[in-house]
């Protein structure tokens, strides 16, 4: 029992000395901390720095702070993919609990009237946007236990005058992948050779979320439940500064804003970068000379995109701070100069933190200037705008017209009913069927950034997309209406009632039918409908020819690719069949007409050869280490969470090994294949034997120089040039020629099958690569090809914008008895683009029963 006891004391000895060690090392000179609140090492039972913490401790730690505390309060804001909940912890002082709510009311009030200046300022602290970047997440915990424990006067006047929220961990999913990554590699004592597994994650890492998407770049987009939670939050409350904290390469040093001037985004008033960005650069850079810790800053990380965690909050006058901290990537690796460890990354994390908290509140008034200015700056610009509002709709896809204003609301853009007919843009738009975005509002800088097409910038290289206009990427008809002049001009737009409820299709109930059902492929949920259908047991057909049929009592118009469903020739009785219809009609939210008669009032008839039995697609997806995991991600959750439908991914190593035959589909996004012979000999086998190949981009491009397809890649000048350039220059003249991301037009075949569903020929595309495809041959393969001039927005060099001019976007090349669909973009980016989603899903469903036609004489050519 002696033995035992002095064990414990020993133990606990060590215990208190390395707790004490920690607190030495992150709060040297934190002055009184209460003992009644636990450490963080305390709590876990492990010091900071030396194991990776799992979401669910992080979540307790928290949740233990706010039991122990009346200074902390924890609210769960949302929930992953994978059921983590997103948690929000605030830290302000007992008595201003007590009235939160009029704290939160008059930090709204104040953005745009005078006065409760003297209520607590609002900041955010965030982290761990990408999961394979920790040492933001793991600093969180310190950042709230000091403000927890500390006892000095300094934290008490923030706690009085301030409400400190901190959102741990942004990206739960991502976080957890990695940090069981991360343990499981660890060695004992650390490893710091950058060759050994625990710094070289597997394919994809935990950079993305759920879907492998980067939740850095979907707070604009909010097309996932993490950035829907943030965003909402965002409005509730309207912090005046927020805060996120990322890692870079190991070898870099820390970052800290004012970022690269030529990338401020110019919508944004001027105050923000040449004010309160270099007084809280000064902030940072005392924080850090006093840690002895290098920095750098005003060389790179742009401004310019709104979906930026550390850039949302500044097109709503708030200041948004980016922190980059060179990474472990693990415990310890070796760098240039000394290893660089995981405790040292966090303790930098957990020193911009608290140094952002002192400055926010020691900048209070330049912050609320900076907003009241930001929201009379943004309503003089909208008095002076010539567009005084834009028009916009779609009848004929609910759907996509409803996401699209669903997804302005969450932005807090006001958007009307359109009260009468209006002819703008050479369109007409008509009550009932269209909506208008005043532009004299409030958050008119972010209505710019959601329908402007064009930006004007002052740099040619760009950190992510130079374009991100919402309207083209929903391929909305739209317009903008120039009003009369004069302060009150836009009293004169055509402003119905205000949407203020998100929008949900509502369709009538099926009649019964004793011949067939129709389905318009037009609204974008017609592809969730078909597989419903499918996997309900019907047999559905597809029109390649367009007919006016008498349906409902009345005729109407049935386009290209219209989804038809007899009564007879099923497998399914007609009651079966007729429920199916109504169950799937109502869950998919898309109208379903009842055919009286095979006989067509106009156009091809039912029974036509023109009319198509489509099969239930099964779809295979290469993935794994080479294979972009982003445009892989966009499939998935495209057929997941959109479709309903699942998707096979193989990782690209079993693919030689695997059975085909069971696939109506293969899928190659871009990526670095194999150019072995029997890889494309197995690609192209079951080409030849019926299969679909769907490619993207560099996927193009492999499947062309591996010989699958007679189509071509348009050729690179390689005429020499005696340039001469200064070396320093070398980055800005080379990246000035990468597609960085930029919005132009393409000329559709929409009686093409992958064009089906689409009424205007000129659609909107996004490119972000350099694949350039050369128009086929054929005059029939040619599906969709770039105009003449085909910029909407954004930057491109002009040697990239001529050879683009007039190259194909789409081709489809018959091979054998199937056929290879090359896309020289990505049709699915970041589950924005609605508009050319469709483009995607046609080739999936109706990929297999088009027949590519073969030219006059080709065969005697050959």
């Amino acid at each position: 029992m002696k033995k035992l006891l002095r064990f414990l004391w020993v133990a606990g000895l060590l215990l208190c000395q390395l707790t004490y060690a920690q607190q030495s090392y992150f709060f040297p000179n934190a002055g009184p901390l209460n003992p009644a609140i636990p450490t963080p090492e305390q709590f876990l039972g492990y010091p900071i720095g030396t194991h990776m913490t799992r979401y669910d401790k992080i979540v307790e730690y928290f949740r233990e702070l706010d039991r122990l505390s009346d200074r902390v309060s924890v609210e769960v804001i949302g929930q992953t993919y994978e059921h983590r909940p997103l948690i929000m912890a605030s830290f302000t002082a007992p008595t201003n609990y007590a009235r939160l709510e009029n704290i939160r009311q008059a930090n709204l009030s104040r953005a745009t009237q005078p006065g409760n200046d003297e209520m607590p300022l609002v900041i955010q602290i965030g982290a761990n946007v990408h999961g394979n970047e920790p040492s933001g997440g793991e600093s969180t915990m310190l950042t709230a236990y000091y403000l927890t424990a500390s006892e000095s006067e300094e934290t008490k006047k923030w706690l009085n005058d301030m409400v400190v929220f901190v959102e741990p961990i942004l990206n739960p999913d991502g976080r957890d992948r990695f940090a069981n990554w991360a343990n499981m590699h660890k060695g004992s004592p650390f490893v710091a050779d950058p060759l050994d597994r625990e710094h070289n994650e597997i394919w994809p890492g935990g950079r993305m979320n759920h879907y492998w998407f980067d939740p850095n770049r979907d707070w604009f987009l909010c097309a996932h439940p993490e950035a829907q939670a943030h965003v909402q939050w965002f409005h509730r409350w309207m912090p005046y500064v927020v805060v996120d904290h990322h890692e870079m390469g190991t070898n870099a040093t820390f970052y800290f804003d004012p970022g690269k001037a030529s990338s401020n985004n110019p919508l944004v008033p001027a105050y923000l970068y040449d004010t309160i960005y270099p007084t809280f650069g000064e902030h940072f850079a005392k924080a850090m000379n006093n840690l002895g810790s290098l920095y750098f800053t005003k060389e790179t990380f742009d401004k310019l995109y709104p979906g930026y965690g550390s850039s949302y909050t500044n097109f709503y006058g708030g200041a948004g701070f980016l922190f980059e901290q060179a990474s472990a990537r693990g415990f310890t690796q070796e760098t240039t100069t000394i290893p660089i460890t995981f405790a040292f990354t966090v303790r930098n994390q957990l020193t911009a933190a608290l140094t952002t908290i002192r400055a926010s509140l020691a900048e209070k008034n330049n912050l609320l200037r900076m907003r009241r200015d930001f929201f009379k700056t943004a309503l003089d610009q909208a008095r002076k705008s010539p567009v005084k509002g834009y028009v916009f709709g779609d009848p004929q896809d609910l759907t996509r017209a409803y996401s699209f204003i669903n997804l302005l609301r969450r932005h807090q853009i006001e958007v009307h009913e359109l009260d009468r007919e209006v002819t703008a843009g050479g369109k007409t738009f008509r009550k009932g069927e269209a909506y208008v975005v005043p532009t004299e509002q409030r958050n008119y800088i972010m209505v710019r950034s959601a329908f402007e097409k064009q930006i004007p910038y002052s740099d040619s290289l760009f950190y992510d997309a130079s374009t991100w206009s919402l309207v083209h990427s929903f391929n909305m008809p739209y317009a903008e209406l120039m009003a009369g002049t004069g302060r009150n001009a836009q009293t004169n737009l055509p402003l119905g009632k205000a949407i203020t409820q998100p929008l949900m299709v509502n369709v009538a109930p099926v009649s019964r039918s004793p011949y067939a059902y129709l389905v318009d492929v037009t609204d974008y949920n017609a592809y969730k409908a078909l597989y419903a259908l499918q996997s309900g047991g019907a047999i559905v057909k597809t029109a390649f020819k367009p007919f006016t049929a008498r349906t409902g009592g009345q005729e109407r118009a049935y386009g290209y690719g219209t989804l038809i469903v007899p009564v007879q020739q099923q497998l399914l009785s007609p009651d079966s069949l007729y429920r199916l219809v109504s169950a799937v009609g109502k869950q998919a939210g898309i109208a379903v007409q009842s055919l009286e008669s095979g006989y067509s009032v106009k156009g091809v008839d039912i029974g036509s050869n023109n009319v198509r039995t489509l099969r239930k697609p099964e779809a295979l997806m290469l993935v794994g280490p080479g294979v972009s995991a982003y445009e892989a991600g966009e499939i998935w959750h495209l057929l997941d969470q959109r479709v309903g439908m699942p998707v096979t991914k193989l990782d690209l190593s079993a693919l030689l090994r695997a059975n085909l035959n069971r696939y109506t589909t293969l899928i190659m996004v871009s990526g670095q294949y194999p150019t072995d012979k029997p890889t494309a000999d197995k690609v192209k086998n079951w080409v030849q034997n019926g299969g679909t190949l769907v490619t993207f981009k560099t996927g193009s491009e492999w499947a062309i120089k591996q010989g699958l397809t007679k189509e071509k890649l348009l050729p690179v000048d390689t005429t020499k040039r005696s340039l001469r350039y200064n070396y320093d220059e070398a980055t800005n003249w080379e990246g000035a020629k990468a597609q960085g991301g930029s919005i132009f037009t393409v000329d559709l075949d929409n009686t093409h099958p992958i064009g089906f569903g689409f009424t205007d020929r000129t659609v909107p595309v996004f490119r972000n690569g350099l694949t350039i495809l050369q128009p086929s041959q054929s005059p029939y393969n040619t599906v969709a090809q770039y105009k003449a001039s085909p910029l909407v927005g954004g930057y491109v060099h002009p040697t990239v914008l001529k050879r683009v001019a007039n190259s194909a976007a789409i081709l489809v090349s018959g091979e054998g008895a199937g056929r290879i669909i090359l896309f020289a973009d990505n049709p699915n980016f970041r589950a924005a683009w609605y508009g050319t989603n469709k483009l995607f899903l046609n080739a999936l469903f109706f990929g297999p029963v088009i027949t590519v036609p073969s030219l006059e004489g080709e065969e005697e050519k050959n």
